[in-house]
């Protein structure tokens, strides 16, 4: 899932992931730029920051950042995960409802 940001990559570097996709025949999903309510990984960042500053402990080093990140990463129920991925479609409609302002979370 791409949403058509150009900041999250050089011309290079998407010229490198059309290709691939073509070479997998991967279909992409179009979504409007700067749109992170329509994309599961975003709400999954939003655990992790959620999960971080719940911490007794709050990182502070690059590398106690690191591990905090991967442990509340492993932390996710691959349940929940699955359960926004199988929600997709339904946003979608959601997103086409509203003429592609954001959707409530």
């Amino acid at each position: 899932m791409e949403d058509g940001n150009s900041a999250y990559g050089h011309k290079s570097i998407s010229n490198c992931c059309v290709r691939y996709r073509s070479k997998h025949r991967i279909v992409l999903l179009h979504y409007p730029s700067i749109s992170p309510d329509m994309n599961p990984i975003e709400k999954c960042w939003r655990w992790i920051k959620q999960a971080l500053h719940r911490r007794y402990h709050q990182p502070i080093t690059e590398a106690e950042m690191r591990q905090a990140v991967l442990v509340e990463w492993e932390a996710i129920p691959q349940e929940w995960i699955s359960e926004l991925i199988l929600k997709q479609e339904h946003w979608v409609q959601v997103l086409m409802q509203r003429h592609g302002w954001s959707t409530p979370n």
